[in-house]
């Protein structure tokens, strides 16, 4: 393969991973010979970002590992802090916190150090993911803002929604919804704006929770479902299981109780299937409160027991703490 032919290819599958197809990534390069990827590490890494996006971890891991590999032994130190941020964003969806953060500590000194903005960016807003988890919401929205202000030296509009959207997830579970809504609605249009199909779905879902959290769950219905759509169409079943969690939520709140037990238990079963603690854990959390308003109180409780478990197991202090006071107040 020529290097105008190289490319071509590299060109094509940076347009599809920039627009949020990943499966379209998966489909062009698992047609070629799988040499050609594992001589580019930048082909590697695109290549394993979209396993990991699509919830194929393993996979992923690999060939991002190799790509951090490949790019080491070039001296190709963009490709490899990059490739370091991707594999702690792999250990974070894995709930592998205290892995996550030194990978992606490694990622942004390299980063800084090579004036790469769009890396740190991407590690900082990774960093302020790993601390909202744990429920340091102070240290979270720290890490966003320097995210934020690395995204906007180089007017990246991908990276400011996504550290936008995760901004107004830790508003919202401070239980600040106005700010919550005013950062969803600045996500929403960043996320435009960036031409990513599959975070536009992201940040219209994060919308929609803080909605449903707001009391509008009709107005919550309508966006989660079109995001829902959006997820199904590009084939992100994770994407989609996120959806379905707080779709659940809307219908509980309508009345829809059977409905949206039936969806939370699936919700449960694909976060396990793929690798999610946090999705895994935050439904059944969801789904102890609907046994918990039908009456099921032996079962709301069990459940509430095992999402403490895994809250616990992942350090998020503040959800374990609300739990607490759910269970308490759950057996009087």
């Amino acid at each position: 393969m020529d290097v105008r032919e190289s490319l071509l290819m590299l060109n094509k599958v940076q347009d599809l991973a920039g627009t949020g197809q990943h499966s379209g990534v998966l489909e062009y390069l698992s047609g070629r010979p799988r040499e050609e990827i594992e001589r580019s590490p930048t082909l590697a890494l695109v290549y394993g970002i979209a396993h990991s996006r699509l919830g194929r971890d393993l996979e992923a891991e690999r060939w991002v590992e190799l790509a951090l590999r490949v790019a080491r032994e070039r001296g190709d130190r963009a490709v490899e802090a990059h490739a370091l941020n991707a594999l702690g964003a792999i250990a974070l969806e894995c709930g592998r916190i205290d892995e996550a953060s030194a990978r992606l500590m490694d990622a942004m000194s390299l980063a800084k150090r090579e004036g790469d903005h769009a890396t740190v960016g991407r590690a900082s807003n990774n960093l302020g993911l790993a601390a909202y988890y744990r429920g340091d919401y102070g240290r979270a929205v720290g890490s966003f803002t320097m995210a934020l202000a690395a995204f906007q030296q180089t007017s990246l509009h991908r990276g400011i929604a996504e550290v936008l959207h995760n901004l107004a997830m830790t508003y919202r579970d401070q239980g600040e919804l106005d700010k919550a809504l005013e950062a969803a609605d600045s996500a929403v249009e960043e996320a435009a704006a960036s031409g990513d199909i599959r975070l536009d779905a992201a940040t219209r879902g994060g919308r929609a929770e803080i909605r449903l959290m707001a009391g509008d769950a009709k107005m919550a219905r309508r966006e989660i479902e079109r995001a829902l759509e959006t997820e199904r169409e590009l084939g992100d079943v994770v994407g989609e299981a996120q959806d379905q969690r707080v779709l659940a939520g809307a219908l509980a709140a309508v009345g829809e109780e059977e409905q949206a037990e039936e969806m939370l238990l699936q919700v449960i079963a694909r976060a396990e299937e793929h690798c999610r603690p946090v999705l895994a854990a935050q439904a059944e959390r969801d789904l102890a409160h609907v046994l918990h308003t039908q009456g099921r109180a032996s079962e709301a409780l069990e459940l509430a027991r095992k999402a403490r478990v895994r809250f616990l197991e992942l350090g998020a202090e503040a959800e374990v703490a609300k739990l607490d006071r759910f269970l308490s107040e759950a057996q009087r």
